[in-house]
């Protein structure tokens, strides 16, 4: 007997949906096993803080500034308030008047920002202060604007210690009389005067002939090529480099490497790196002066605590530098603990 070519048809339609049935099933049961397998979606929890408060740093991708940043939001979050780092994670790259302008624009309850002796940058903190948002400085002071206090470095101080250290290399290497080259920051301005002529004043007297030149830190490249540039202009290299920017100090280590010229030259460092840290664990920088960063944090949003909780705050606070060497290098701790301000 004849099956006719509908029932064929037919037959073998019927088993496509079936089989289109059964996968639907089997799918909608491992859909229901994965959602129970994964739980219940939590809703994220967000913390809510009474104060916002801004970081605006003269250059967001120094380490300096990233480590000052990361101790004061620390900081900030145990004491109940947030600090953000205006402009940052963000597609466009900012001008600090233009990341200040952010800051002011979202009404922010205080600034911290790393001072400079622009006319701008004192426009911006009168511009704040005008709109009722309290401006603290660090590192560096903005003279003649309406900031509330300034959390400086006691410049004066490194500057003679600089000074000191070179005292001590020329005791220990014997190379009376000696040649020292000063590696200033192009931005710094009036911090590094002020440490360039405390160098000068503790070496006078001394068999030590000092130099000086001018490095842009804007960017690791700029710094590296400057450093560069310095040294090949040199008709010697001088004995002691002394460099007073974290950018510098990594940018004179590198090309002291690239040349060949290790233990043909001594450096005297800023700031604690992992790079230069490890390098004078080797013995191949002499020393480096490190910020005290836990102690700056504490003093910025303390001072703005301060201010907007009673109206009034001192004028300065003042921080000291570390210095690290070959014989604390193995027990210095960047990360270190606090200590109460």
């Amino acid at each position: 007997m004849k099956v006719s070519r509908n029932r064929i048809a037919v037959t073998i339609l019927a088993g496509i949906v079936l089989v289109l049935f059964f996968a639907t099933v089997a799918g909608l049961i491992y859909y229901r096993k994965m959602i129970k397998d994964l739980g219940e979606v939590q809703e994220e929890v967000f913390n809510e803080y009474p104060r916002l408060y801004a970081y605006i740093a003269e250059d967001p991708e120094s380490q300096l500034s990233k480590r000052i940043y990361k101790e004061i939001s620390d900081y900030a979050v145990e004491n109940n308030c947030y600090v953000e780092m205006t402009g940052q994670n963000l597609s466009t790259s900012y001008s600090k008047a233009d990341r200040m302008n952010i800051a002011i624009s979202s009404q922010v309850d205080g600034i911290i920002i790393e001072g400079d002796d622009s006319e701008e940058t004192v426009r911006l903190i009168d511009k704040a202060t005008a709109n009722g948002i309290p401006v603290v400085t660090v590192l560096a002071d903005c003279v003649g604007s309406s900031r509330k206090c300034y959390i400086g470095l006691n410049n004066y101080s490194l500057g003679i210690e600089y000074g000191e250290a070179l005292a001590e290399i020329g005791a220990e290497k014997q190379i009376y009389p000696f040649s020292a080259l000063i590696l200033l920051d192009r931005d710094d301005g009036n911090a590094d005067d002020i440490i360039h002529s405390a160098i000068q004043e503790s070496v006078t007297g001394r068999r030590i002939i000092l130099s000086s030149g001018v490095v842009d830190t804007s960017t690791p490249f700029t710094s590296e090529e400057d450093v560069m540039n310095i040294l090949d202009s040199l008709d010697k290299i001088p004995d002691v480099i002394i460099c007073l920017n974290d950018r510098t100090s990594e940018s004179v280590y590198q090309c002291i490497v690239d040349k060949n010229l290790v233990g043909q030259t001594i450096i005297l460092g800023y700031y604690d790196s992992e790079t230069i840290l490890k390098a004078i664990d080797k013995g191949s920088v002499y020393a480096t002066f490190a910020i005290e960063a836990n102690t700056v944090a504490k003093q910025c949003v303390n001072a703005l605590n301060e201010y907007i909780d009673t109206g009034f705050v001192s004028d300065y606070f003042s921080s000291n530098y570390i210095l690290i060497n070959k014989d604390n290098v193995s027990g210095y701790n960047p990360g270190g603990g606090r200590e109460d301000v």
